[in-house]
């Protein structure tokens, strides 16, 4: 009897994440999931916050392990890029990781960058959503570490469809397809020469308009959710159904 893929998944501390269930809507075969949240209530999400947890990723990586997970997805992309000097350094995090659990660690932030440099594209441009400046700074610097060449980056707030005053955590935990459909397309729009959109924030949820969205844009769409369910279809050898949209075509290449 075949064995089914258990797939673990370490979510952001104080969060409900949805990748955990979604994640066996998008695949064909079937899969267990089962998830390891952070154990940090209180955390304050600065960057240097972000970038001081390996041990705590680590630990959840190794209980994943030792609960009978085949892989590893950590979710958030700024766990691999917070403050790191290079790519060199977020995939020193990544291997950390897989160290401590003897088994494949996928990371949300190396994700992003595997699955662009999959699609064979350059010139991107990057939605932040509801990110605040530093955030936004610091992932943009990462793509342009990983040689990736930034035509367009900006926020909900840059865009004008959120107060300029507005928090991460406003916004961070409380997307509404409209708001992300609108500022895909405004970054859409901002960009015209850019070969792809990349959309950060986990908390931006883009499976049920990916399809939609990479019509309406005509380009294939990077976001942090959807490309993590990719990299973890890719690593298990698993097909994807089509509503991943154009990371379907890729996930057995």
């Amino acid at each position: 009897m075949k064995k089914i893929p258990t797939i673990g998944f370490i979510s952001a501390p104080a969060w409900f994440d949805p990748a955990p269930a979604e994640f066996t809507q998008v695949v064909v075969e079937a899969v267990r999931t089962q998830q390891a949240p952070l154990l940090l209530p209180e955390f304050d999400y600065r960057l240097a916050s972000v970038a001081s947890v390996q041990n705590e990723l680590n630990l959840c990586a190794k209980s994943l392990r030792a609960i009978g997970c085949d892989v590893v997805a950590q979710v958030g992309s700024p766990f691999a890029w917070a403050c790191a000097k290079s790519e060199v350094e977020a995939r020193t995090r990544n291997e950390s990781m897989v160290k401590a659990a003897n088994i494949a660690v996928i990371m949300t932030g190396l994700a992003i960058v595997d699955g662009l440099r999959a699609l064979n594209v350059n010139d991107v441009a990057v939605n932040c959503t509801y990110y605040e400046t530093d955030w936004r700074d610091g992932f943009a610097a990462f793509l342009r570490m990983c040689g990736f060449n930034t035509l367009h980056v900006s926020t909900m707030a840059d865009q004008g469809l959120i107060a300029s005053s507005a928090k991460m955590e406003d916004y961070g935990w409380s997307m509404t397809p409209e708001l992300t459909s609108r500022s895909i397309l405004a970054v859409a729009d901002a960009s015209p020469e850019a070969e792809a959109i990349v959309v950060t924030g986990a908390g931006t949820r883009t499976l049920d308009i990916l399809s939609d969205m990479e019509s309406q844009t005509n380009r294939p769409i990077v976001a942090a959710d959807t490309i993590l369910y990719w990299a973890i279809a890719r690593e298990l050898n698993l097909t994807l159904h089509p509503l991943m949209g154009s990371l379907s075509k890729l996930s057995k290449i």
